[in-house]
């Protein structure tokens, strides 16, 4: 039996309205902690994304700001409207 991940990244696309985020939502019901970041309402997190792209320090970081502790496996962490923030596009091929 191979052994779960305890992070993986997928990407949602699909067009508008068509429930994308409500199925989000939905899946962090089975979680432990939740962050949810829109890019578009919330712009002063894209500095995040400006400097280094570690996924540990970009997690510190947004865990702080938010007070929403990241644990590996028991926090879904959405990046909502993302494709307004190139750097954070950039950012998820590191968190594979």
């Amino acid at each position: 039996m191979a052994a779960r991940k305890e992070r993986e990244t997928f990407i949602v696309t699909g067009r508008p309205p068509v429930g994308k985020s409500t199925s989000v939502r939905n899946l962090a019901k089975e979680f432990d902690h939740f962050l949810e970041i829109n890019f578009e309402e919330q712009r002063q997190v894209h500095k995040i994304f400006e400097g280094d792209l570690d996924p540990f320090e970009i997690c510190e970081t947004l865990s702080a700001l938010y007070n929403i502790p990241i644990i590996p496996g028991k926090t879904l962490i959405f990046l909502d409207e993302i494709q307004v923030c190139i750097p954070a596009i950039s950012a998820l091929r590191f968190f594979l």
